[in-house]
């Protein structure tokens, strides 16, 4: 069973030092197309640069662009850190260790997450 699965809005999660750091704010499961979308991206410069701009000014998810290739293939959680400074965090699905008793625990730090963005 893919873990994702088993996640659902609102859920807390806890960092892997124990800390809660926010809720789910939403759930992406893995995009099979990522392949074939970083082919036609590749073959342009001027596409990589779209795409650069668009993670930064409004598509989710607002990370880098090896980043949300990552995301894009595992499949992620965009977490409500319920921060002024912060837009939300983003954890792929294979940085979920569990998901029990209505809280996703992770296998990264708060710190961690926030150096991806």
């Amino acid at each position: 069973m893919d873990v994702l699965e088993s996640v659902s809005k609102g859920m807390r999660v806890v960092d892997l030092a124990g800390k809660e750091i926010g809720t789910v704010e939403k759930i992406v499961p893995p995009n099979e197309k990522a392949e074939l979308y970083e082919e036609s991206v590749t073959a342009s410069e001027q596409d990589l640069i779209n795409l650069g701009l668009s993670s930064i000014f409004g598509k989710e998810p607002k990370v880098p662009e090896v980043m949300a290739r990552r995301l894009f293939h595992a499949g992620y959680i965009k977490i409500d850190t319920h921060g002024f400074w912060t837009s939300g965090w983003y954890a792929a699905a294979d940085a979920i260790t569990r998901v029990e008793e209505g809280t996703v625990y992770l296998s990264l730090t708060s710190h961690d997450l926030a150096a991806q963005v």
